[in-house]
């Protein structure tokens, strides 16, 4: 039976893969910013970012705005298989289905039941974000992979502990080699490396950590002033935003991506309320708590941590991993709140339906998308260098079909570059393509008013709560 249900829990997953890898989730501007280096690593070796040339520093010879290993990765995936981002996210799908199952071996490594253990696992791939964030050609899976193969390193209690320990500090650092969000669940491992290896192997640990990011720095080194500008530009986004993000807006963020959110809020809300009051009674029976406990606390509070200082949707992802640790636990628990972790996958079962429903019952998502890239196309018709901020990004479509056409991705408005740096690419662009007025780079929004251009506007006509609902907005030269 446990096999079966093991089988059942990945075969709906991979289903629900095969049904929407090409369309959703929609193409986002990251999955072109990381697919061009990863490309370009495939096909000559170098880490340069095309669609970039001219309008960030260095991004036409070396990407450093971003650790690199992902970037790597991808361009493995790129040399091997056809040059698609079909390819990079099927690549991103096992690698986050690995990471579920690596997840899972931990929960039984640490005494949970195989019952627990499975509902855990069911509980992050039937999941809607995880198709909403964690399929996309991003980094996210293969952070989470590696930040979970160090914590399955830090749990093996072989003779050879050093040695593990060791390969527990490369794993996390590769995590943060493939983002910077690693780091924050660098605590974790250590956690689990003290408790099972003692304080006498940190070094070990340190020493694995320490040496991926010297050759992290070594390739950085002859370009220090490109990543100064490329990372530290990011660096500056992500404190305005933690100083301009409300607590409301956090929330927002912080929901956006699962299915039903508002239910989804109030069953975390119930869970972790459960779990703080079982954790109470469990330190006042027995004066400690175990290690399972104090490993899902240190956890999913180092996540909850690193999210509200982050504000970025994207990284909502790594909390799937704890909740569904939470969800384990409570359902071992044997009272009536073991009930919730049934609620949970129902939860996120019904919303994976629903979403199914609006996207291939009520509409066919594959005709509508086709037609709205063949309308931008003809839109575009006697353009020949177009500059991209889209939803549903188009550049995978032109690329195919408009080799000739010279394209570039959008510099997000909140990054700290100064203008001159990229003010004449911008001059040389004859097209613009947005998805929202408000989110246009002040220098390139006053470019466009100081001449005339002809301006097109569509809505992709779909329902308001489709994957698809965004608006176009074409400026070509006149």
């Amino acid at each position: 039976m446990a096999y079966a249900s093991f089988l059942i829990i990945s075969g709906l997953f991979f289903f629900q893969v095969w049904m929407n890898l090409d369309v959703f989730p929609v193409v986002w501007p990251d999955e072109v910013l990381f697919f061009s280096p990863a490309l370009s690593f495939a096909t000559n070796g170098h880490l340069q970012t095309d669609v970039l040339n001219g309008l960030i520093p260095g991004m036409e010879s070396k990407t450093l705005w971003m650790p690199p290993l992902y970037l790597i990765f991808s361009g493995f995936s790129l040399s091997i298989f056809p040059d698609t981002l079909t390819t990079v996210r099927i690549a991103n799908v096992i690698i986050v289905y690995l990471t579920a199952f690596g997840f899972y071996l931990l929960l039984r490594r640490e005494s949970i039941s195989e019952a627990a253990s499975q509902i855990a696992f069911a509980s992050i791939l039937w999941e809607p974000l995880l198709f909403r964030f964690g399929t996309v050609a991003r980094m996210e899976g293969l952070t989470a992979f590696f930040f979970i193969l160090s914590l399955l390193f830090a749990t093996n209690k072989n003779k050879s502990k050093q040695w593990y320990v060791f390969l527990a500090g490369v794993s996390l650092s590769f995590s943060f080699l493939s983002h910077p969000i690693g780091a924050s669940f660098g605590l974790v491992t250590l956690f689990l490396v003290w408790r099972n290896f003692g304080f006498k192997t940190l070094p070990w640990f340190v020493l694995g950590g320490v040496l991926p990011i010297l050759c992290w720095m070594y390739y950085i080194h002859p370009n220090w002033e490109w990543f100064e500008i490329q990372f530290g530009a990011q660096l500056t986004r992500k404190r305005n935003l933690l100083e301009t993000f409300t607590l409301i807006d956090k929330i927002k963020v912080f929901s956006f991506g699962f299915g039903f959110p508002k239910l989804r809020l109030a069953l975390i809300a119930i869970e972790l309320s459960t779990l703080t009051y079982i954790s109470y009674k469990l330190f006042k029976t027995f004066g400690k708590l175990s290690q399972k406990w104090i490993l899902f606390w240190i956890w999913i509070l180092s996540v909850l941590l690193s999210l509200y200082t982050s504000s970025e949707g994207w990284y909502v992802f790594h909390i799937l991993f704890p909740l569904a640790f939470g969800m384990a636990l409570l359902y071992e628990s044997e009272n009536l709140t073991s009930k919730l972790a049934f609620v949970g996958i129902l939860l996120s079962l019904s919303s994976l339906l629903y979403t199914n429903h609006i996207h291939w019952y009520r509409t066919d998502s594959n005709r509508i998308l086709e037609s709205h890239f063949q309308h931008l196309d003809m839109s575009l018709a006697n353009s020949k260098s177009v500059y991209l901020q889209a939803l549903p990004d188009p550049y995978f479509y032109l690329r195919k079909n408009r080799p000739d056409m010279n394209l570039l991705e959008f510099i997000p408005g909140e990054l700290d570059i100064p203008s001159e740096a990229y003010i004449q690419t911008i001059k040389s662009r004859d097209s613009f393509v947005f998805y929202d007025d408000q989110l246009i780079n002040h220098v390139i929004k006053d470019y466009l008013n100081e001449s005339t251009w002809n301006r097109q506007e569509w809505e992709i006509p779909v329902p308001g709560n489709h994957w698809l609902h965004y608006k176009t907005i074409v400026y070509t030269k006149k």
